[in-house]
């Protein structure tokens, strides 16, 4: 196999007589109890069973709670019980419930991979639904007004042989060790963290005396399973709030259980505070943000080997910080949604064919873990549908993910068709590689001289790269699977009609919506900015405070203008998931840009913007204005009435203006609705 290029990467090395074939471990994403979601459970599997498959070297099931008492999963802000299939019997290792856990270990270890099943404990920010109470290092009242009590010695010890029963359930289920979240807020970072440990007693003070409890439970979970079995246990580097655990108690904690779990994991953050703590890095953060934590754990610790996530989603960038030594593995989180292939890819030298993570947080909204309601904030079909395909593990550059039928199960081609795709956008260029992948003759037109559509402006857009990147990639997997291509070519109704195609599918596109605003002359689409930046004055006024609006802000900020953004909503990029949108709003005050809500505006002019606030009218000055009020399908009459004689599908912005995953996702269907 040419792994030359990622010697490091594919260093083979064995854990308690495990070997794990490469340095790629995949991180625990989607709860493990979702297999009890009714519609997704097969999803589930699939997405544990695909990662094992496409060739990572351990696979983690997501968390589930260990124990449903005191220990139950639920959030300060947003209490939710997230055990939909109730309460699982960790005693028992035999029946419905142990056969349906033992289906992860199988699909994994089917394939090769090391399987874990991650457990977890929230303490004080458990549920601990009455008659239960939940218990942390400290006693106090709860934001929620819950109240909390301090771990008592029989409470620990009944913790610990909790921990120590699930993973002897694990290890009769077949998988090969436990992952135990201790970071993220959970029950470890809080007898580490000074802001959540003020005890005076033997488990107070010193970090020692707070690492004590952690360790009592590392030592229970490993004299009951053995030492054939893996322990990894999941840190966060710092609390990321002030007062809170910083690097250095984190190192110092490491050191001590150093040896008493094989994998040290490191993330960060508060999960409640998602990307605000960095538990999430966004399409904002650099690559790898945790790295610079993980290494210097890896410098304090003998024994234990040590893995980083957080925003990782190429091998060249994996290769680099293994052979610099700062980690022994890297965790693919989002990254392994995007592309579960990751590690075969790389191995084979098909690097540039790896559809990489573009941190939009489709896969994971992340309501729970934001400020903003998500009832009033989410995107209309996303509304209460938390733990539904449509919100959760659904990927934007990924078309088969996070939904709820199988491409196995679709009816396959009764024979090879003759497709034609117009438009080589993000839609059009995955309709293509996915009628290919069919077996169907394809032909794909663009009428300009590259590939790309609309989203050809990320090539003058900073903030914009890994969005770049995926057009890089579809023009990769266009010329691997040898794809006719025609540049500079308008299919019209004519080409149609002379092409004589069995199927066409029609992406073609969207364009800017003009406001009807007076004085909207004296004001220029969001577009114009990347393609005719020299005519941007210093002062800019953007009228439309949206997803688009905000993000040319930043782009027009990161190039020193000063930026206004009015909207008329009460919110800024409503549609936007709330984790990109806390993203947005922390670049947005970084680079110093104003936003203006709940103001429409009433006139344009040559020199500035009028708009409406509070009842009363105020004027902005400005030497450019910039609209972005949506998108407007542009006209496919023409082309539609030309398919007569052949099946049609018109997808993307020419059918409904969307995002990236919108486009994607319906040149997929199309495709594969071609029989």
């Amino acid at each position: 196999m040419p792994v030359s290029k990622f010697p490091n990467l594919f260093s083979p090395l064995t854990i308690r007589g495990k070997r794990y074939r490469n340095r790629i471990i995949t991180g625990p994403t989607l709860f493990a109890h979702a297999i009890y979601i009714d519609g997704i459970t097969e999803n589930v599997y699939r997405m544990c069973e695909n990662r094992s498959k496409g060739g990572a070297a351990e696979v983690s099931t997501g968390e589930i709670c260990i124990n449903f008492e005191e220990g139950i999963c639920g959030f300060v802000k947003k209490p939710l019980a997230l055990v939909p299939g109730g309460k699982v019997d960790y005693t028992k290792h035999e029946g419905e419930q142990f056969e349906q856990f033992k289906e992860y270990a199988d699909r994994i270890n089917k394939y090769g991979a090391v399987s874990l099943l991650e457990f977890c404990h929230e303490g004080s920010q458990a549920l601990a639904e009455l008659p239960f109470v939940p218990y942390g290092p400290d006693e106090y009242i709860r934001e929620d007004g819950v109240h909390v009590y301090a771990m008592t010695p029989e409470i620990m010890e009944k913790i610990c042989n909790d921990f120590a029963t699930g993973a002897l359930f694990a290890k009769a289920c077949g998988f090969d060790g436990v992952l135990i979240h201790g970071g993220h807020g959970f029950l470890f970072q809080q007898w580490i963290s000074p802001l959540t440990n003020h005890r005076t007693d033997e488990f107070g003070g010193s970090i020692e005396n707070r690492a004590k409890f952690p360790i009592m439970v590392l030592d229970a979970v490993r004299k009951a399973v053995g030492e054939d079995f893996i322990i990894e246990v999941r840190m966060s580097a710092e609390d990321g709030v002030p007062g809170g655990m910083t690097i250095d108690d984190c190192t110092k904690f490491c050191r001590l259980i150093d040896g008493k779990c094989d994998i040290i994991h490191v993330s960060n953050g508060l999960k409640w505070k998602g990307n605000e703590t960095y538990t999430f890095t966004d399409s904002y953060d650099e690559h790898g943000y945790n790295v610079r934590f993980a290494e210097k754990i890896k410098k304090a610790v003998k024994i234990s080997k040590v893995a980083v996530i957080g925003g990782i989603n190429s091998p060249e960038f994996a290769e680099k910080i293994i052979s610099e030594g700062k980690v022994d593995f890297v965790v693919l989180g989002r990254q392994a949604y995007a592309d579960p292939e990751f590690a075969n890819k790389a191995r084979d030298g098909k690097e540039e064919l790896i559809r990489r993570c573009i941190r939009c947080f489709k896969c994971y909204p992340g309501s729970l873990e934001c400020d903003d309601d998500p009832v009033q904030t989410m995107p209309e079909e996303e509304k209460g549908a938390i733990f539904t395909p449509a919100a959760m593990g659904r990927c934007s550059i990924n078309p088969n993910s996070g939904f709820g039928y199988y491409e196995d199960r679709l009816p396959t081609p009764k024979g090879s068709r003759k497709v034609l795709v117009i438009g080589g956008g993000v839609g059009g260029m995955q309709a293509a590689i996915t009628a290919k992948r069919r077996g169907h003759d394809v032909l794909l037109c663009e009428k300009n001289d590259e590939l790309g559509g609309i989203l050809l402006f990320t090539k003058k857009d900073n903030d914009k790269i890994d969005r770049r990147n995926f057009i890089t990639t579809l023009k990769k997997e266009i010329e691997y699977l040898n794809i006719r291509v025609m540049l500079n070519t308008k299919a019209d109704a004519a080409f149609i009609k002379e092409y004589k195609p069995d199927a066409v599918i029609i992406a073609a596109g969207a364009h800017p919506s003009v406001p009807d605003v007076k004085g909207v002359e004296y004001a220029i689409d969001a577009l114009k900015v990347y393609s005719e930046p020299e005519k941007i004055g210093q002062n800019v006024v953007l009228i439309g405070a949206g997803l688009t609006g905000c993000e040319v802000g930043l782009h027009l900020a990161a190039c020193g203008k000063n930026v206004t953004v009015v909207g008329r909503r009460n919110i800024i990029a409503k549609e936007s998931i709330c984790m990109h949108r806390f993203a947005l709003k922390r670049e947005l005050e970084k680079r110093n840009v104003k936003t203006i809500t709940s103001a429409p505006v009433k006139e344009i002019r040559a020199d500035g913007v009028i708009y409406e606030k509070d009842g009363q009218e105020h004027f902005v000055k400005a030497d450019t204005i910039v609209y972005t009020m949506g998108m407007t399908p542009n006209n496919t009459e023409e082309l539609t009435g030309a398919c007569e004689d052949c099946d049609c599908y018109v997808i993307g912005d020419c059918f409904k203006p969307g995002q990236i995953g919108d486009a994607v996702r319906a040149g997929y269907d199309a495709a594969m609705k071609i029989l």
